[in-house]
């Protein structure tokens, strides 16, 4: 179609002469000669005709049955004798004939006669037949292409010869080029669509079956994802909650100080004083005793309390401030139990410090071993005698011959410029006791960061008693504490 509309483009024919032509078909007489006139007649003489020939054949006045028929093609007619243009035109279809097969307007006119039907089949079959040999030629390019390909493959030289040693090989390539699917008429355009029609009327329902239950099975685990992250929320906020709850308990906990009786007599906190009275005797005066001082506590200490604290006592160390304060926060207990706890912690650290460190300390009995590569002298080996171009050509030698490789050192020799096979292993052997140095200063050196390490760290727990002890000592003047509970506590942490 596309063809015939740019071949009539191009040879300039118009919708005027595509009906003239059809015309001519039609009537397939000389129009002159149904007119009743020549062909130099005038424009006067083919009214005249035309007048006469309208009384004789219109429908009103001619019973006959095709009048209608006739008059209709008499008044085309004269449409095409009356304009000069159209007269030329046609005195030309009279000299030289009507366009045919050789011509693309005679397609052209013959599509404009076709109904949409018959457009469409013909469209069916012509699409049907290309695309039946497009597959064909598909098909004989990929077996042409896969022929050459197991043939340089299976090194088979001719085919056609068959011979012995490419029989095996023959029948493979055959075997594969057999499982190329070829081109059937099943899998033409117009067969594939009555295929498609059939599965949709016979498994359309199903499908529509599937689909639905797809959809509400989505729907459900959308409501049901939505369900769970409303459930996580809701425990999430529960668990802020207790956690801050819980928070509060241990901020009342830590804040509820140990209340001490005001002694602005200056009386002393022991429950009896010895007191001369006027006789010049001692007599024994009792004063009100102190009432008891509730402790709060988070119950008995168990090892992991004191892990626990300890772990503590190292994340906040000596000279941060409110340090007691935020340890028996993070504990749960009272400043007073952590400070005298600590001191417990302390010395158990420092005692396992000393017995970590006298074992460290202790002796060790050093045996010599004499070695061959003692008496090997590794001067030839140094850095002095060997340049960058001989190392690396060493290091490419001994990637390349690995251990085990036979006249391994006599290979490697050959690959080393200006360099004998004594020479290489002397190398060899030099880098490997220079590593080996290099190993064990690192590892003197570790051990003397770990020795500097548990140093420090005692230091730091002597700070951290010291820094404990002022400040259990400040809070018992603080508290009018005598010298004499103090032995006596001095006397229970013993």
């Amino acid at each position: 179609m596309v063809v015939v509309v740019s071949s009539c483009g191009v040879h300039g024919w118009d919708s005027d002469e595509m009906e003239m032509f059809d015309l001519v078909e039609e009537i397939n007489q000389n129009f002159y000669q149904v007119m009743g006139i020549s062909q130099e007649a005038t424009l006067q003489e083919v009214k005249k005709a035309y007048r006469r020939l309208s009384l004789q054949l219109h429908p009103d006045k001619n019973d006959a049955p095709d009048a209608e028929e006739k008059f209709r093609q008499m008044v085309a007619i004269y449409d095409v004798l009356k304009d000069e243009g159209r007269r030329a035109s046609y005195n030309r279809v009279l000299v030289e004939g009507l366009p045919d097969w050789r011509s693309p307007i005679y397609y052209y006119r013959r599509a404009r006669k076709m109904s949409l039907l018959e457009i469409s089949i013909i469209l069916t079959v012509v699409i049907s037949i290309t695309q039946y040999l497009m597959a064909w030629g598909s098909y004989i390019d990929r077996k042409h292409t896969m022929e050459e390909h197991l043939t340089r493959k299976y090194k088979i030289k001719d085919r056609k010869k068959k011979k012995p040693e490419d029989q095996e090989n023959i029948q493979l390539l055959e075997e594969a080029l057999s499982q190329i699917p070829r081109p059937s008429w099943w899998n033409i355009l117009p067969i594939q669509l009555v295929k498609l029609v059939v599965f949709l009327v016979t498994n359309g329902p199903g499908l529509a079956k599937q689909m639905i239950a797809h959809i509400k099975e989505e729907r459900e685990r959308k409501l049901q994802e939505q369900k769970e992250m409303e459930e996580e929320e809701k425990r999430r906020q529960e668990e802020e909650e207790k956690r801050k709850e819980k928070k509060a308990n241990r901020k009342d906990a830590r804040k509820r100080i140990n209340q001490l009786p005001e002694l602005s007599r200056g009386d002393c906190l022991l429950d009896a004083v010895d007191m001369p009275n006027s006789d010049g005797q001692t007599s024994k005066t009792v004063r009100p005793a102190v009432p008891s001082i509730p402790v709060i506590t988070g119950g008995p200490w168990t090892d992991e309390d004191f892990s626990e604290l300890a772990r503590l006592m190292a994340k906040y160390p000596g000279g941060t401030v409110d340090r007691w304060e935020k340890i028996a926060e993070l504990m749960g207990r009272t400043v007073y139990e952590v400070t005298k706890m600590s001191s417990k912690v302390k010395a158990r650290l420092a005692q396992r410090l000393s017995e970590a460190q006298q074992e460290y300390n202790a002796p060790e009995v050093k045996v010599k071993v004499k070695t061959k590569a003692e008496k090997v002298d590794l001067s030839g080996g140094s850095d002095e005698m060997w340049n960058v171009i001989q190392q690396k050509a060493l290091e490419k030698a001994l990637k390349q011959y690995p251990k085990g490789t036979d006249q391994r050192w006599d290979k490697i020799a050959r690959a080393v410029p200006e360099k004998s096979k004594e020479d290489c292993m002397l190398r060899f052997k030099f880098l490997a006791e220079k590593i080996k140095k290099k190993k064990m200063e690192q590892g003197r050196q570790e051990d003397e960061e770990t020795q500097q390490d548990s140093a420090d760290c005692i230091s730091g727990k002597k700070d951290s008693k010291q820094e404990s002890d002022e400040e259990s000592n400040q809070a018992k003047e603080n508290e009018g504490v005598g010298e004499e509970e103090e032995e006596e506590e001095e006397v229970e942490e013993d």
